[in-house]
């Protein structure tokens, strides 16, 4: 029963945090060209690899925001029907929850094998670095707008 708990406490922070990070378009466009910005200079591509790495780079954000959405949407599911479900309901909710982790993990397990083709492995490896480091920079961006 505590995991049970566990489980619908994740289901609520998905689902209010997607509420919360919902954004226009604008805001889609200005955060993706400074995110392309960012990487492009912590990577340093050469004119071969940008070429390569961004149409892989942008299959592969696709790929991954439909597993993401997908999660979003089952949370919100989940939330919206948490006092008409069974507990084998809420277990289904849960290893669909998991599997979609799944799906997420092999997804990125996929690409690197994609992005270790055209890109050295020291920058493969600077871009995990990177889009981590890209998190960050935002946090601070939007805690500075803040003050």
């Amino acid at each position: 029963m505590r995991q049970l708990f566990r489980i619908l406490i994740v289901f609520i922070f998905i689902a209010l945090g997607a509420k919360a990070f919902s954004q226009t378009d604008d805001t889609e466009k200005a955060l993706k060209a400074e995110k392309v910005a960012f990487l492009t200079k912590k990577l340093d591509l050469t004119q071969d690899e940008a070429k390569k790495f961004w149409p892989l780079y942008d299959e592969y954000w696709k790929k991954k925001n439909k597993i993401l959405n997908d999660r979003r949407k089952l949370a919100d599911d989940f939330i919206q029907n948490i006092n008409n479900i069974t507990d084998k309901e809420a277990v289904d909710y849960a290893n669909r929850y998991v599997e979609s982790q799944k799906r997420e993990s092999d997804l990125i397990a996929e690409y690197n094998k994609l992005l270790l083709q055209i890109l050295p492995p020291k920058k493969v490896m600077l871009l995990y670095q990177s889009n981590y480091e890209f998190k960050n920079y935002l946090l601070q961006k939007v805690q500075e707008t803040k003050k």
